[in-house]
């Protein structure tokens, strides 16, 4: 049983590095409005990734499974989210989504693949080590893309100065 285990990790594993591998991070990718379609590869890429890697309910004859999104991710709830808001829209409108939107949607799904590699420890430290790496840098380059969006905290109002009715 093990040994499958191991197998199905292996082969999943094989076809998430095919899909990283695929899914480069330019550090425009959000600024950049004319990198809008490369931006929804990689959000639909990450997301199948995550996929691939999170538990899947064991089946069970006779068994009546939860709903399919009782066993989504935090990632994966946000992209299906973003998928019923703009469900009918033109793309080019997605050209003027905020930078600090199209990063608010990557970022669930990065931390989504961090989680999700204790799932890999099945497998040797020399296969999960592509991996690994390429989402460390995912999360380099996503943390650089944030940085120059950082805008300060707004100033607090004492207490004291909130009117009250």
């Amino acid at each position: 049983m093990a040994a499958d285990a191991e197998v199905e990790m292996r082969d999943r594993l094989g076809r998430v590095l095919a899909l990283l591998q695929a899914t480069p991070l330019p550090r425009d990718l959000i600024d950049n409005p004319d990198q809008t379609g490369q931006w929804l590869i990689a959000l639909g890429n990450l997301n199948q990734a995550v996929t691939l890697l999170r538990p899947q309910p064991q089946m069970r004859p006779g068994a009546v499974l939860a709903a399919p999104t009782a066993y989504e991710t935090r990632g994966e709830r946000v992209i299906r989210a973003f998928h019923r808001m703009i469900e009918g829209l033109p793309l080019a409108c997605l050209g003027n989504l905020s930078p600090v939107i199209k990063l608010g949607l990557l970022w669930p799904l990065l931390m989504d693949l961090e989680v999700l590699e204790r799932r890999l420890l099945v497998l040797p430290a020399t296969e999960v080590s592509p991996y690994t790496a390429r989402v460390t840098q995912y999360r380099r380059d996503a943390a650089v893309m944030a940085s120059r969006h950082v805008a300060p905290d707004p100033p607090l109002r004492p207490a004291a100065s909130i009117p009250v009715p």
